[in-house]
C-alpha cells in the first residue's frame, strides 16, 4: 500500500465518524461566539480595552480550534487502538511508521483546512461587535501572531496522534496534555524564571505570543515549537517499532 493509498485511508475512516465532524462544528461555533465577545472588548484605540493588542481578538477564539483538533489527533488514535482496526491497517501495510506519518499528515491537513475557516470566522466575526473603533488586527505584529495558528494547529493535532499512540489511552493521553498546557505550564510559569517559562510548549503557540513580548516571538516560537513535537513523534517511531501498538 503506497503512503497516498495510507492518507486516503486515514481520510475516510476521519470522514464516516459523526462525531468528529460535531466536534469541529462545535469549535468552529465557540470561535464565532468568543470572536463576537472578543470584538465587543475592543477599545477606541483597536486594542482590547483590558490591554492586549487587537490581534488577540482573533487568536483567543482560535484556542477552540487548536485544542478541538489536538483532542481529534488523540481520540484518532485511541479509538484504532481500542477497536483493533490498527491491526487491521497494519495486516494490509505492515510499515508501522508509514501508517502513522499517514495519520499524522492526513489529520494536519485537515486541520490546516479547519484553521483557515477558523480564522476567517474569528475575524470576521469580532469585526462584526468591534465596529466603529480602530480594530485593526493584523497590524503590529498581529499577522505574525494569527498566521502562526497556520503551523501550530497542525502540529498539535500531529502532537496528539503521537501521544496517543505513546500513552495508548484516552483518558491518559488527554490528562497529560490538557493538564500539562492548562496547570502544568501555568504552576512552572510562577516558579521559572521569567526569562525560560515563554518557552514552555503552548507558551509559544496560540494565543501566548502575543501577550508574552518577552518570548520568542510567533515564528521563532513556532519553530521550537516543531522541535518538541518532532521530538515527541521521533519517540512514538521508536517505542512503535518496538512494541505491539494494537
Amino acid at each position: 500500500m503506497s503512503f497516498a493509498n495510507v492518507c486516503a485511508a486515514e481520510l475516510l475512516k476521519f470522514r464516516t465518524l459523526l462525531s468528529n465532524r460535531i466536534t469541529l462544528l462545535c469549535a468552529l461555533v465557540g470561535v464565532a461566539a468568543v470572536g463576537l465577545l472578543m470584538g465587543s472588548n475592543i477599545g477606541p484605540n483597536g486594542n482590547l480595552v483590558q490591554g492586549p493588542p487587537g490581534s488577540q481578538a482573533v487568536a483567543s477564539p482560535m484556542q477552540f480550534v487548536m485544542f478541538s483538533m489536538m483532542i481529534l489527533g488523540v481520540l484518532s488514535a485511541t479509538s484504532e487502538i481500542r477497536n483493533g482496526t490498527f491491526r487491521i491497517t497494519l495486516s494490509v501495510a505492515p510499515w508501522r511508521r508509514r501508517v502513522l506519518t499517514g495519520k499524522m499528515v492526513t489529520l494536519a491537513a485537515i486541520s490546516f483546512g479547519v484553521t483557515i475557516v477558523g480564522l476567517l470566522i474569528a475575524y470576521g466575526s469580532s469585526l462584526i461587535t468591534a465596529s466603529g473603533t480602530a480594530y485593526a488586527p493584523l497590524s503590529n505584529g498581529g499577522a505574525a501572531t494569527i498566521l502562526a495558528f497556520l503551523g501550530s494547529v497542525p502540529l498539535v493535532t500531529a502532537l496528539g496522534v503521537a501521544v496517543g499512540v505513546l500513552v495508548k489511552s484516552t483518558a491518559g493521553a488527554l490528562s497529560i496534555l490538557l493538564v500539562w498546557a492548562f496547570a502544568g505550564e501555568g504552576i512552572l510559569a510562577i516558579v521559572l524564571p521569567d526569562t525560560i517559562d515563554p518557552y514552555l510548549p503552548f507558551m509559544m503557540v496560540g494565543a501566548g505570543p502575543g501577550i508574552l513580548p518577552e518570548g520568542p516571538g510567533p515564528v521563532l516560537g513556532l519553530g521550537i515549537f516543531a522541535l518538541y513535537v518532532a521530538i515527541v513523534i521521533a519517540v512514538t517511531f521508536f517505542v512503535a517499532e518496538r512494541r505491539d501498538i494494537a
